[in-house]
């Protein structure tokens, strides 16, 4: 074994000294749980089963399982929060623990998260006693942001908040590599109140968004509660982008696990066989780098089933292959909202789990209400399997909340799916048109407008549409849709009977 010293975040371990340091200063730590912690460095990153642990630290003594989950409890103790918010050593359910090798570097790091600051708001109303309506929203808005678990929210106490500080902000923001500031003011007058919110990349030194929001003293909560959804739905997409964009800019010798998996995004949301065998590989190559990074793990397996939802359909290999990293990035993400929702996508439409699907997502919905994905997967698992009633609502409220999301073409398809399978022909065609406008190569619409279409004899146009969709994938047959159809309530057949009526081949 190397007696090299091991350095992880802002700590080094000497195994020849028998040291931590944390800043170079020593950290006490008692002999038990050093052990453990040289066990998990040893380890790179990978799991340690409890027995092991076990052994190693103690030496052959036969001793109570307790003993171990005291002394990693004492141990989380003294290494503190990781830089993404998390505990640095994390359980594997029903195997052991694995210690979060962050690095100082994103060349090595293991899924460097942004950071991101929602600093006091600015109170210009000029009254001391709306002090408190301030400091609610910056509250409300955090503990939003807080449920994303790509994205790590720190104190805002550690940012200077005098007037004229922006600059000094921006320096405190970059000691402490923070990529991300979030700040407002807010203005009342009487019973009327206005809310501007700013968010800033502080390397570019620019502005990613702003925007304002007027509301009625009234009615405080209320709008507190509106607030902080509109501001999370429009703030997170737009971090989704710059970090995409900030992953595009580096070297392919540079990107770590999140790279990979913020480079896979575009791929993942685009409509062409390629983009879809590159998805599967970035985030194939992701899920190597760093097999804890449970979201690219959960994507890896949701690429796969999009091979059979949008593609011409898996393997049985690619089948198998997308239900193991399914169950593989729960082992390290169960505590995740969006995680628990794209495995539970994958169980329902790969595995045909749908009482096990549509309870993951309500419990991944509860658990963050505002994110747009799992409010998306829970929307179209409910109207093919669930209720169709709540299905709208979920799609309807993922695109009130976040307009500018990558994914609100699908969004727009499945308000369409929701009508069309409810027998609300007419209603369903605008939706499907909005999506074509935005992305004209998202098949899905081109299928959901042509059933509509033929539903109400407007066959002309139904044929049409076809056409058009055929040019775009010539082999596309009937028997695809009831392929993916199978698996859902008998309500798809809705859309079987339509495109075969507007002629689309079996």
């Amino acid at each position: 074994m190397s007696d090299a010293p091991y350095t992880f975040g802002p700590f080094v371990f000497d195994p020849a000294g028998g040291m931590l340091r944390r800043e170079g200063e020593p950290v006490a730590v008692g002999q038990r749980a050093l052990a453990l912690l040289e066990l998990l460095l040893r380890a790179g990153g990978e799991p340690v089963s409890k027995d092991a642990l076990m052994e190693g630290a103690w030496g052959g003594l036969i001793v109570e399982e307790a003993n171990l989950s005291v002394q990693i409890a004492h141990l989380r103790k003294i290494l503190g929060k990781a830089p993404n918010g998390s505990e640095w050593i994390i359980t594997v359910p029903r195997f052991g623990y694995r210690l979060l090798l962050w690095q100082t570097s994103d060349a090595v790091s293991a899924h460097p998260v942004p950071l991101l600051a929602v600093l006091p708001f600015g109170d210009l109303s000029g009254d001391a006693g709306d002090a408190y309506f301030a400091e609610g929203i910056v509250e409300d808005i955090t503990a939003a942001l807080s449920r994303f678990k790509n994205l790590a929210v720190i104190a805002r106490s550690a940012f200077p908040s005098a007037p004229g500080a922006a600059q000094s902000r921006i320096e405190t923001a970059r000691k402490l590599d923070v990529r991300y500031l979030l700040e407002g003011s807010v203005r009342r007058r009487e019973q009327s109140v206005r809310v501007g919110v700013r968010l800033i990349d502080t390397g570019m030194h620019t502005h990613l968004w702003a925007g304002t929001f007027d509301g009625d003293m009234a009615h405080l909560f209320e709008f507190q509660d509106s607030l902080a959804a509109a501001v999370i739905g429009i703030v997170e997409p737009e971090l989704r982008k710059a970090e995409i964009a900030r992953a595009s800019r580096k070297h392919p010798g540079d990107l770590g696990a999140y790279d990979l998996y913020l480079k896979a995004l575009p791929h993942f949301r685009g409509t062409s066989p390629d983009d879809r065998r590159q998805a599967i590989e970035l985030l194939e190559q992701a899920v190597e780098r760093d097999p804890g990074f449970a979201t690219a793990v959960a994507h890896a397996a949701w690429a796969y089933e999009r091979q059979d939802t949008f593609g011409s359909g898996m393997t049985g290999t690619e089948r198998r292959r997308s239900l193991e990293l399914a169950e593989k990035a729960l082992e390290t993400g169960f505590d995740d909202p969006l995680v628990v929702a794209i495995c539970a996508l994958v169980f329902l439409n790969v595995g045909g789990a749908v009482e096990r699907s549509l309870a993951m997502l309500s419990q991944a919905q509860a658990a963050n209400p505002n994110n747009p994905t799992i409010l998306s997967l829970s929307a179209f698992a409910n109207v093919m399997a669930g209720d169709l009633a709540v299905g709208r609502d979920c799609f309807l409220r993922a695109l009130r909340i976040s307009p500018n999301a990558l994914e609100n073409y699908e969004l727009l398809v499945g308000v369409a799916l929701s009508y069309l399978l409810d027998g609300e022909f007419e209603e369903s065609l605008g939706w499907s048109r909005q999506s074509l406008a935005i992305n004209g190569g998202w098949l899905g619409a081109y299928w959901a407008l042509a059933a509509g279409l033929a539903h109400l004899d407007r066959m002309a146009e139904a044929a049409a549409v076809i056409a058009t969709l055929r040019q775009k994938a010539p082999d596309l047959r009937v028997a695809d849709l009831q392929r993916i159809g199978g698996r859902y309530a008998s309500r798809f057949g809705l859309v079987i009977e339509g495109v075969r009526k507007a002629g689309l081949p079996d």
